[in-house]
């Protein structure tokens, strides 16, 4: 029985030898990894310490969004102003997952990612300036959406990253039509589609995987599986917990992954990737992983104990990884505080200049409504 908690649900989310009708299920279950990593590592650990380092920057980021958008500015006659205005959901415990694909991530091949609300991490993984994405959050003119979006709308063209899309699912088939485009023009490149685990009950989340199986598109669909659909347990949610098994219906093949652990993630995630490339079509992937915050700012998470909460801490992706580059001997104390030190500085910086850039201006409040070039159409 998979539980609230991402962690336990990682471990108890098997597949069964065999289901009703006497047919053994073809779900992979990959979760946990026990295996030995120091083979997988480089020879001076320099990917491995960079790859700790952008998931320390993602939780850092968060952590102060999380501050700042609880501590209102006070202005001159006294009263009050939000500094993040909107909706904010944050990533902490899901670091494994952004930075994972960043890994495996080929810009010159033209990979793209497209997301829904929780779009923080993967864009800072993808490459995003910090006081770009702060600057964002802030509604200030010198964001990635020029503080037209905010939180729920960072992207990136130049990157690949097609941003955050609010509506619960409907990103999916748009993922299906970027995939499309790449396999039409043959660029060799693959799309990442993220969702959460509501959104596989959206009636878009069939029509996209019946085509992109069909038609042996790019595409690797991502469930980030922290066990929640905002408030409401997968037990409470979904007729079959396995989430891997949702895309069974769809020949394709589908995978549970232990995404608290990033070895794991590169990994299995790369398989996908190799399919994408090799013309083979869709893979379906539930990533196994906890997210430490609730669901916006308004949740009170009241649907979780404090005793899951800190058994969580256990498989925090971070202190998962930190630990194996100890034990290889690639990271100690003194590089771990200069790479948080660092960290903190980045962070810091990115918060004042946030708070000192301007707002966009009033006249250009109609502007970027409509585009006259819409991507992969020339």
């Amino acid at each position: 029985m998979a539980s609230s908690n991402g962690a336990v649900a990682v471990a108890e989310i098997k597949p069964k030898s065999d289901d009703a009708s006497g047919i053994a299920s073809p779900v992979v279950d990959r979760t946990p990894k026990d295996e030995p990593t120091n083979g997988r590592f480089s020879s001076d650990g320099k990917v491995e310490l960079e790859r700790l380092r952008l998931m320390m920057l993602l939780r850092r980021f968060e952590e102060s969004t999380y501050r700042e958008y609880t501590q209102p500015r006070t202005l001159e006659d006294g009263t009050k102003e939000m500094k993040i205005g909107g909706f904010c959901h944050l990533y902490s415990g899901q670091e494994a997952i952004a930075v994972g694909i960043a890994a495996l991530w080929n810009k010159d091949k033209g990979d793209q990612l497209i997301n829904a609300y929780r779009c923080h991490g993967h864009s800072l993984a993808l490459g995003m300036d910090p006081q770009v994405a702060m600057a964002e959050l802030f509604g200030k003119y010198t964001g990635c959406s020029k503080g037209k979006g905010g939180s729920m709308h960072l992207f990136d063209a130049d990157a690949g990253n097609n941003g955050g899309h609010g509506i619960v699912g409907g990103h999916l088939p748009v993922a299906a039509g970027i995939a499309f485009a790449q396999k039409y023009k043959n660029t060799d490149g693959v799309t990442w589609c993220m969702f959460g685990d509501g959104a596989i009950n959206q009636g878009t989340h069939n029509e996209a995987l019946n085509l992109a199986s069909l038609w042996k598109l790019p595409v690797i669909w991502v469930i980030e599986n922290n066990g929640v659909a905002m408030g409401t347990q997968i037990e409470r949610h979904s007729a079959e917990e396995d989430l891997a098994k949702r895309g069974l219906g769809y020949d394709m093949p589908t995978v549970n992954v232990d995404a608290n652990d990033l070895d794991t993630v590169i990994t299995e995630f790369g398989k996908a990737v190799d399919r994408a490339r090799a013309g083979e079509g869709p893979t379906y992937i539930s990533a196994n992983t906890y997210r430490f915050r609730g669901h916006s700012m308004s949740d009170p998470l009241k649907y979780r104990s404090k005793e899951e909460a800190e058994s969580a801490k256990d498989r925090d992706p971070i202190t998962v990884y930190e630990v194996k580059l100890r034990e290889a001997g690639f990271l100690d104390d003194e590089k771990a505080q200069a790479m948080d030190k660092e960290i903190r500085q980045i962070v810091k910086d990115a918060i004042k200049q946030a708070d000192a850039d301007p707002h966009p201006p009033l006249d250009s409040r109609w502007d970027d409504i409509l585009s006259e070039n819409y991507p992969f159409t020339a």
